[in-house]
């Protein structure tokens, strides 16, 4: 029947109900404004009076899930019944799905209906170079109802444009406080919650580059990464009152401007802590009792502002005894990006804790250009199971933007239709078809080649026999130069990057035949375009080099700054132009 996610329980009867071009509807209760205000969403419905009403929407005394529904289909009308009106509005959705994908007329059937997972959520990256527009954000939230997603949240780092210091945000098309009130209002009106997020502990680089803020840093001139080694400016905030301060006044001006009881303040890989101002009390205490301590201090300042804490879990999970002294008005969150991460060992220890947590596996699509589709769904079935099992109270998908934000939305699609399905009816596994959901939820049901691409694309780059951790190989050679790219080179050989190439351009080849009716499958294809044809320059650009081959430089370099224009243009359909220069930067240094 097309539906995603997929009902707990669908009994399909005889006979049709002959649909018409809009549907008379009858409030047996008296609305709220927030549900008056999401019925226009729902453009099958006629919301003018009518003697002959043919769908009913009735609050039932039944005391289950807050978004529970009941949704009948007869031969003459159609009922949905709810304990909230939340649960009326899931039920109106899956109505919308089956009158979008049947049209004329709707089998007479019964479905009963609650998610698995109280909260479905996305995180989407907005520091890290993309700043969406505000019609993108819309059309994204729009999307996410029709998924019953019910949690948005927008990563922040320094893309809010605080009064205080435009010094921070002045290049990057921050989010202003109008424009936050306007999406969380967007979200509002269809039943999901904007989280106010901002990081607080580590992840502040693109604060502490600047000398006004250097004095909050636990490494003021710089430390070494653990990663990626030696790094010019501090990237946590030592933890200190001075610290507490300066996010305290952040939070002051932020936090108003959603209406959400809850606040993910980040938290996540102070890499340095230790490195500088706290190492005598990470000698004295040890590094997890020092951040708890600071956690705690956060903790304080977000209840006293009437707001619940998430934070990052990870590195409370590295001391688990720790976890025990976690507040229980906090939502911890495990993250892990990998198809073996151990969620089931790291939900125990929340579990045993006694505080609310969230797993968050991730879209896989950053740091690829063309994703990492089987990890993704992987990592996403994991991550859900070890959830509904061990009691988690919601899944928060991330969709990250780390060195550049290569990747286009619909490398990010097969994540989130999992995520939607898994989240909301962990047994529906065998039975759900993504690429027919891809199709219906994002392309109207008018492109099925296009989703079946996007997933043919992924795999196709990650058929070499060499695949690293949180990245592709691809992406590696691509912006890679010198050493680094001629070690990346010794993972591959030719034989492979030939395959690659021809798989590549059978879907190239494909995709000129892909007839996009809708606007989101049009740009959507165009994106897709460009991603093949920057993967084939990455592989080219392999070929070119190998055996110790002199490459035609001046011909990559060419082909290379076509590629950026046709880059930038694609990239202000959908985002501001803030984080542009810095994205293309890493092409300019593919061939250094």
């Amino acid at each position: 029947m097309r539906l995603t996610p997929i009902p707990k329980s669908i009994k399909i009867l005889p006979g049709v109900f002959s649909l018409t071009p809009s549907i008379a509807v009858d409030l047996k209760f008296d609305p709220s404004e927030q549900f008056r205000e999401s019925l226009p969403s729902f453009s099958f419905l006629s919301l003018e009076s009518t003697s002959s009403p043919q769908l009913t929407l009735a609050l039932s005394s039944e005391t289950v899930c807050p978004e529970s529904y009941k949704l009948v289909v007869d031969t003459e009308s159609i009922s949905i019944e709810a304990p909230t009106e939340t649960g009326l509005f899931r039920g109106l959705t899956t109505l919308r799905q089956l009158i979008e994908t049947n049209r004329e007329s709707l089998p007479c059937l019964n479905i009963e209906d609650q998610p698995d997972l109280e909260v479905r959520g996305y995180m989407l990256d907005i520091s890290r170079c993309k700043v969406p527009t505000m019609e993108t954000l819309y059309e994204l939230i729009d999307r996410l109802a029709f998924l019953k997603y019910n949690q948005l949240q927008l990563y922040t780092e320094h893309t809010f444009a605080y009064r205080n210091h435009e010094a921070v945000w002045e290049n990057a098309s921050p989010l202003t406080a109008e424009d936050i009130r306007s999406i969380d209002a967007y979200c509002h009106d269809r039943y999901i919650e904007l989280v106010p997020n901002q990081n607080s502990f580590g992840h502040m680089e693109r604060w502490l580059c600047h000398d006004d803020y250097q004095h909050l840093a636990e490494c003021p001139d710089g430390y070494i990464h653990p990663i990626l080694g030696q790094r010019d400016a501090g990237g946590t905030l030592k933890p200190n009152q001075d610290s507490l301060d300066f996010v305290s006044e952040l939070y002051h001006e932020l936090l108003p401007n959603f209406q959400s009881k809850q606040f993910n303040i980040g938290g996540d890989e102070p890499w340095e802590l230790g490195q500088g101002w706290s190492a005598d009390a990470i000698e004295a205490k040890g590094k997890h009792r020092v951040y708890l301590d600071h956690l705690l201090s956060i903790h304080r300042l977000v209840t006293g502002r009437g707001k619940t804490m998430q934070f990052w879990g990870d590195i409370i999970l590295e001391s688990p005894k720790l976890a025990s002294e976690l507040p229980n008005n906090s939502i911890g969150i495990i993250w892990g990006y990998e198809a073996d991460h151990p969620f089931e060992e790291q939900c125990a220890i929340f579990r045993e804790s006694g505080i609310p947590y969230y797993v968050s596996p991730g879209t896989s699509a950053w740091n690829t250009i063309g994703g990492r589709y089987s990890n993704a769904i992987s990592t996403i079935k994991e991550a859900t199971h070890q959830a509904v099992q061990n009691g988690a109270k919601g899944m928060l998908l991330t969709d990250w933007g780390d060195f550049g934000h290569h990747h286009f939305p619909p490398i990010s699609y097969p994540a989130l239709v999992w995520g939607s399905t898994l989240s909301w009816n962990r047994d529906s596994e065998n039975e759900f078809d993504d690429i027919q959901a891809i199709n219906t939820i994002f392309f109207e049901g008018e492109s099925e080649g296009l989703a079946q691409a996007i997933i043919s694309l992924s795999e196709s780059i990650n058929a070499f026999s060499y695949n690293p951790a949180n990245r592709t190989l691809l992406n590696d050679l691509l912006f890679s130069n010198g050493e680094k790219f001629s070690e990346h080179l010794g993972k591959t050989t030719p034989e492979e990057l030939e395959s690659c190439r021809n798989a590549l351009s059978k879907i190239h080849s494909d995709l000129v035949n892909e007839q996009s009716l809708t606007k989101n499958a049009s740009q959507s294809k165009q994106e897709l375009d460009f991603t093949i044809n920057l993967l084939l320059f990455a592989v080219n650009k392999s070929l070119a080099s190998i055996d110790g081959q002199s490459p035609d430089c001046d011909r990559l370099a060419s082909e290379l700054n076509i590629l950026a224009y046709k880059y930038s243009e694609l990239w202000l359909v959908r985002n501001r132009i803030g984080g542009l220069e810095e994205s293309l930067s890493y092409f300019r240094k593919s061939l250094e």
